[in-house]
């Protein structure tokens, strides 16, 4: 799989979520936020894989540099299965992460 596509992929399924918005304060890669500023993943595209890096914990996923601490993992994504893996790593990530009102008015509808 393309790494193109597996970033396109990433950014689409972050963005497609209630007042999900796209920043880059940390330079060139996208970083996903939700609500007032809050972090719910990112991603940095590596030679032979994209990192996808998000608020979650499984035991066979690697703790995230500088962020780990903070219960922050990343995934190297490489094909579909990771790819899938990732991405609802991702939901979990912006549901952890959006303010609670917006959660409970998203419930709600």
């Amino acid at each position: 799989m393309r790494l193109s596509t597996i970033e396109r992929r990433i950014k689409d399924t972050a963005l497609a979520f209630p007042e999900a918005y796209e920043d880059r304060p940390w330079g060139d890669f996208p970083v996903f936020k939700v609500g007032q500023n809050k972090v719910f993943g990112w991603v940095v595209r590596r030679e032979e894989s994209v990192d996808v890096t998000i608020a979650h914990l499984l035991p066979y996923v690697r703790i995230a540099s500088h962020v780990g601490r903070y219960g922050w993992i990343t995934a190297a994504v490489t094909d579909e299965e990771s790819l899938e893996a990732a991405l609802e790593w991702l939901r979990e990530s912006y549901w952890l992460k959006c303010p609670a009102e917006l959660k409970a008015a998203v419930e709600g509808e």
